[in-house]
C-alpha cells in the first residue's frame, strides 16, 4: 500500500480492574468447579488453586496441599 498525505486515526478502549476472587464469591465451596489460580478463603485464610477440580466434601483448602496453596 502507498499512501500520501496525514492520517488521524482515534481509538478508544477501557480497562476494568476487579479484585474477583473467582468462583464461590470468595468463599470455598463444596459443587464448585476451580480453574488453576482462583483464589479462595477458607476459615479466614487465603488459598490459591493449584490444579483445576471441582470441589468435593473432605477435600476443604486446609488439608489438600496438592489442590490448595495457603496465600
Amino acid at each position: 500500500m502507498t499512501g500520501t498525505g496525514s492520517v488521524s486515526h482515534t481509538s478508544s478502549y477501557s480497562l476494568v480492574v476487579s479484585s474477583d476472587p473467582g468462583p464461590g464469591g470468595g468463599t470455598w465451596t463444596p459443587g464448585t468447579t476451580y480453574q488453576q489460580g482462583d483464589v479462595v478463603t477458607w476459615n479466614g485464610a487465603s488459598y490459591r488453586c493449584l490444579q483445576g477440580h471441582t470441589a468435593q466434601v473432605g477435600w476443604e483448602p486446609n488439608i489438600v496441599p496438592a489442590l490448595w496453596q495457603a496465600i
